[in-house]
């Protein structure tokens, strides 16, 4: 009686540790995703990556903009790194304030491109990718000819 309990428990253990490597073989498997999947993660990246670069350019222009305030209002320009006369600095102040409102505008639009391509990936009900894959190509065009 004694040699079929160790056989049972045996056969037992040995199947359990069969199972858990084909268990963890599978879960560590790499699934294949849709190709169209992935060109929306990437695109999110590179969308991203633009948003963070047209912050960095606000803030330059907001510096720029608060030095030659102070350099108004002073009545010299020493403040700042050009030799600009008095009577431009209100042009470039107001050109940068342009430039700013501009890469706002730009950094709105951006921002909705992304929460739309992540609504899209996320929902279940996109047949093939199709409506993902039209918004990924309007994506790109804006992204070659408009946010550079």
């Amino acid at each position: 009686m004694s040699v079929a309990l160790y056989i049972g428990i045996g056969v037992t253990v040995f199947l359990g540790g069969v199972s858990l490597i084909v268990y963890f073989s599978l879960k560590k498997r790499k699934k294949t995703k849709n190709p169209v999947l992935e060109r929306a993660e990437d695109t999110i990246v590179i969308l991203t990556q633009r948003i963070h670069k047209m912050d960095k350019r606000i803030k330059v222009f907001d510096e720029d903009v608060t030095k030659l305030v102070i350099a108004k209002e002073k009545e010299g320009s020493t403040l700042t790194e050009q030799d600009i006369n008095l009577e431009d600095i209100q042009t470039k102040i107001e050109n940068n304030k342009k430039e700013i409102n501009d890469l706002i505008a730009d950094i709105k639009d951006l921002r909705n491109y992304k929460t739309e391509i992540e609504n899209l990936s996320k929902s279940k009900k996109h047949t093939g990718g199709e409506e993902l894959e039209k918004l990924l190509d309007v994506v790109k065009e804006k992204l070659q000819y408009r946010f550079i």
